[in-house]
């Protein structure tokens, strides 16, 4: 049974109501801050209850459901609530999973998650204790009951983070600084060419007059001259 069917279940156990009062006294009561029952889901939930013979309803001259809990329905609710008292259960199975494979992180990052749900921890404890004392006066006293149990189980879970964390820290080996090896560039090796005045290998050389200066074979162009046609004779007009 989900939360949202065990709430309808109980609210129609205290009295009968329609549709909109369902509504009402849910909103009224802050049900939404922990259970998943939405305005629209509600009536799906309420339809679903029905078929299976859970809950019944009555048209009222204006066409509106008066529902009310039957008798199996006073049954699944009486058995699912003493399961759920008589139970214990895990309380944050996905936090005991990451305390577990701790060692997958470093100690840094453990170190800031610890911290991060420690403060988240603080926030909604101060959060939860306005809403329960303005709220208090109109809860039921087992709706009391819930947010008290609530703040306790909360608060002793921050108070074994803050007892947790510098143990953990205690204990947590130092990890090594990563040693960076010095790195050295190689030298780039500089080329001097023959034409540099100082360079140590530069050829003398000698000036060429011009006229004895030779093109190589493979460079050699032979420039013949156009062959001449003959002049044509211009014609008397």
């Amino acid at each position: 049974m989900t939360d949202a069917e065990l709430t309808l279940l109980s609210l129609l156990q205290e009295k009968p109501c329609y549709d909109h009062e369902l509504n009402k006294i849910i909103e009224q009561r802050g049900i939404r801050r922990w259970t998943a029952i939405g305005s629209s889901s509600m009536y799906y939930v309420l339809d679903k209850l029905e078929r299976q013979g859970l809950v019944r309803h009555q048209a009222d001259e204006n066409g509106r459901r008066l529902f009310s809990i039957s008798e199996a329905g006073q049954g699944v609710l009486q058995t699912a609530i003493a399961d759920l008292i008589g139970t214990a259960r895990a309380y944050d199975r996905g936090f005991e999973q990451g305390l577990a494979n701790l060692s997958a992180l470093k100690k840094p990052q453990i170190l800031s998650a610890l911290l991060s749900r420690q403060q988240d921890l603080s926030l909604q404890i101060t959060r939860l204790q306005e809403l329960y004392a303005r709220e208090k006066p109109t809860l039921p006293f087992a709706l009391a009951a819930m947010y008290e149990h609530r703040l306790h189980m909360m608060e002793a879970e921050l108070a074994w983070l803050k007892e947790f964390i510098p143990a953990w820290e205690a204990q947590a080996p130092d990890e090594p600084e990563p040693t960076i090896e010095p790195y050295f560039a190689p030298r780039e090796r500089q080329v001097i060419l023959p034409q540099d005045p100082d360079s140590v290998h530069k050829v003398e050389t000698r000036a060429v007059p011009p006229e004895q200066r030779s093109t190589p074979p493979a460079m050699r162009t032979e420039i013949k001259p156009l062959p001449s046609e003959p002049d044509k004779p211009v014609e008397d007009a």
